[in-house]
């Protein structure tokens, strides 16, 4: 399953399984999705991280750190 690699409000990075773009009719709710954080186990906004900023090993560490779930 590919894992998308998110950052959170307080600037973690994990993974999580999906990452889908949600509409509400015609207008989109947004790039940003609440997600339990497993570094800070609060809920909080994330969105997908720009790749080209990380390095490899900060990609590694991110895709072993997985978000349990998506609440909206």
């Amino acid at each position: 399953m590919e894992r998308t690699v998110v950052r959170c409000a307080e600037g973690h990075l994990f993974s999580t399984a999906t990452f889908p773009m949600q509409n509400l009719g015609p207008r989109r709710l947004g790039p940003g999705r609440l997600i339990r954080c497993p570094l800070c186990a609060r809920l909080r906004s994330s969105v997908p991280a720009d790749l080209g900023t990380l390095t490899g090993e900060q990609i590694q560490q991110a895709l072993r750190r997985e978000a349990a779930e998506f609440l909206a």
